[in-house]
């Protein structure tokens, strides 16, 4: 009977040493963010199989938010902690997490226009010539072309004098940037192309 107690303790033990060995294994090549914890942890995890995620893209140049999912959260994050979600998420990558009541939300930073003030044109002046910027009024960054064969002298004068505003966009009043925007701003290459048509009588003879 003692050899019996004595074989099922040393199984026990074998089970308990084997048990420590695979979690220093796996703490030590694991993702921080993804390591297990020990039964005796009271971190109480963020993340549950009924957590709501929502994940987006906040492009910096319109401010403009794409979400891409919104649901039950995926199996890669269920068990995480706050902690180990920022670890998972850093700000050094340019995300962010925000929990709001039972819904986390996950949001990373992208530089530069999202995918529908890509496709916007607006009119400007670069070098004393009609040019053509892509986005929206305000993001002169991006240079596509200058209409060479418009003479801008000839533009009319209340035209003209909207191109100049144009570029302390920043700086005017919401009714002023609306006129602009209602001139000289469109929502694809199209709609700009149907106001050119009609510049024709403005290029050299």
């Amino acid at each position: 009977m003692l050899k019996k107690l004595l074989g099922i303790l040393s199984a026990a033990v074998a089970v308990f040493l084997v048990a420590i060995a695979v979690y220093f294994t796996l703490n030590s090549v694991s993702n921080p963010a993804m390591k297990p914890m020990f039964i005796g942890d009271k971190v109480e995890p963020l993340i549950k199989s009924t957590t709501i995620v929502r994940q987006e893209n906040k492009y910096t140049a319109c401010g403009d938010v794409e979400v891409y999912y919104q649901g039950p959260a995926k199996r890669d994050l269920i068990g995480l902690d706050e902690n180990r979600l920022r670890m998972k998420y850093t700000r050094q990558d340019g995300w962010s997490v925000v929990v709001q009541g039972d819904e986390v939300v996950i949001t990373r930073q992208i530089e530069g226009l999202c995918g529908m003030h890509r496709e916007y044109r607006h009119l400007g002046i670069n070098d004393g010539q009609l040019a053509v910027y892509q986005g929206p009024l305000g993001h002169d960054e991006i240079l596509l072309r200058k209409e060479t064969n418009i003479n801008i002298n000839l533009l009319p004068e209340s035209f003209m004098d909207k191109l100049k505003k144009a570029n302390s966009f920043a700086n005017l009043s919401a009714d002023e940037k609306l006129d602009l925007q209602n001139t000289l701003e469109f929502t694809d290459e199209q709609s700009l192309n149907v106001l050119l048509e009609n510049f024709d009588e403005y290029g050299d003879s």
